[in-house]
């Protein structure tokens, strides 16, 4: 890393710092949901899915849906979910830097993938229903 490289990411992590930017989620959830589109059903899935499904991670997606707290996501997991623009495009939605970026999407993909699971019934066993 260059002496101007190491500057540059001290300077934007004091900035991210001074102006609170990384304990605001509800802009990169915002953000999160509207790529990913409608929150998915059986016969329609979400970007996320296909995209997992497309890379052979369709067992991650499945775990944080079901899981109520799961670890954050790994970096090269969200590099494979998300596009570089789509990473870029989050980055001046929320005013945070690339590096504030990342690390607020993989604390908070496993949650909004979670959250977005909710919504379908059809991932979570439905208790019977009492007959009068």
């Amino acid at each position: 890393m260059t002496f101007l490289n190491t500057v540059t990411n001290a300077i934007t992590h004091v900035g991210d710092f001074i102006t609170g930017a990384t304990g605001d989620r509800s802009g990169l959830m915002t953000a999160l949901n509207e790529v990913l589109g409608p929150v998915p059903r059986p016969d329609l899935p979400s970007k996320l899915e296909k995209r997992a499904q497309a890379m052979g991670m369709i067992s991650t997606i499945r775990r944080w849906q079901s899981a109520p707290h799961s670890p954050p996501a790994t970096e090269a997991e969200v590099r494979g979910f998300f596009l570089q623009e789509e990473l870029d495009w989050f980055s001046e939605q929320t005013g945070l830097s690339d590096l504030a970026t990342m690390k607020m999407i993989r604390k908070m993909l496993p949650q909004c993938v979670r959250l977005r699971a909710i919504h379908d019934p059809s991932l979570f066993p439905q208790p019977p229903t009492v007959q009068e």
